[in-house]
């Protein structure tokens, strides 16, 4: 499940985008203490869930992922996907002949789902990415386009790539799509807490503002799409990510047992380099030393 992406961004929570227009405003709008009020797991799927089709219908090249993940499982092999949304993914796997389960934390995402998928060719589950996950086990396990960021600390993500590791069969593989991280200097709002809003989109009966507050010692953003219509008043749709860079997310799958297995900049296996805004990321269960699973709160 994609997060918000602002025009000409390369990341689903993109702060800085090619088209928007910065209005900095104080961060009191969007959190007090670095956390918006209210927010939780299925937040963000039951603010969207109504438009997630329609807005990010063109993110990525759906055929080309599929290959790659059907490609790792193998000719009817099992997939779980993290976060899986409306099934933007997860029905075309399963049309590419994989055994395909996905989990969300949104009823409401997974009631799309199932609209999408009349013949329920995708077994959805409702629950948690770290506490409820499917006992397996499974030939691959897909967080793409940087689902992994939704779990809002770095002790809730270590805890995912434990309780994937425990489920993935021998020598299944862990896919991780995430956006790299811009250095502090780069980033839009800096590491002082500033706001930015910037307009999505714009219509004569219509206007989407992105109002975000990024904390950079701590690695998360906050935002609301803010939505203005003629007809229907005001809408808020809220996010929230913790990012982390490629080293973090290589350290929390050695932790839990799994070897790196090769990074590119996208599902295309373009090279990985210094200037990649995105990687895909294969991680494998190391044969015979897969630690076992751990609750988040064993972790220090």
């Amino acid at each position: 499940m994609l997060a918000p992406v602002a025009p000409g961004s390369t990341g689903r929570a993109g702060w800085g985008a090619a088209c928007s227009m910065p209005i900095h405003a104080t961060a009191a709008i969007l959190v007090e203490t670095g956390c918006m009020r209210g927010y939780h797991s299925g937040s963000y799927g039951d603010a969207f869930a109504d438009v997630y089709d329609n807005w990010y219908r063109d993110i990525g090249d759906i055929e080309t992922t599929v290959g790659f993940v059907a490609g790792l499982a193998g000719d009817g092999g099992t997939v779980l996907e993290l976060g899986v949304g409306t099934g933007r993914l997860a029905i075309p796997l399963a049309a590419a002949g994989c055994r395909v389960t996905g989990i969300d934390a949104s009823a409401k995402m997974l009631d799309r789902l199932a609209s999408n998928d009349p013949h329920r060719t995708v077994v959805g589950v409702l629950g948690d990415m770290v506490d409820d996950l499917p006992a397996g086990p499974f030939d691959v396990v897909l967080a793409a386009y940087n689902t992994i960021f939704n779990l809002l600390d770095e002790r809730r993500q270590r805890g995912c790539f434990a309780e994937v590791a425990a489920r993935l069969g021998a020598g299944g593989a862990f896919v991780v799509e995430a956006f790299v991280p811009r250095p502090p200097s780069e980033a839009p709002g800096g590491s002082d807490g500033q706001s930015q809003v910037t307009v999505r989109s714009i219509g004569t009966d219509h206007v989407v503002l992105s109002a975000s507050v990024h904390d950079q010692p701590a690695h998360r953003v906050d935002g609301q799409f803010i939505e203005i219509t003629e007809s229907g008043g005001i809408r808020l749709r809220p996010w929230a990510i913790r990012y982390a860079d490629t080293d973090e997310i290589d350290r929390f799958a050695t932790e839990s047992g799994m070897v790196f297995d090769g990074r590119w900049e996208d599902f295309h296996r373009a090279p990985f380099d210094d200037a990649s805004e995105r990687h895909v990321t294969v991680y494998r269960r190391r044969q015979g030393d897969v630690k076992n699973a751990f609750h988040p709160d064993e972790f220090p």
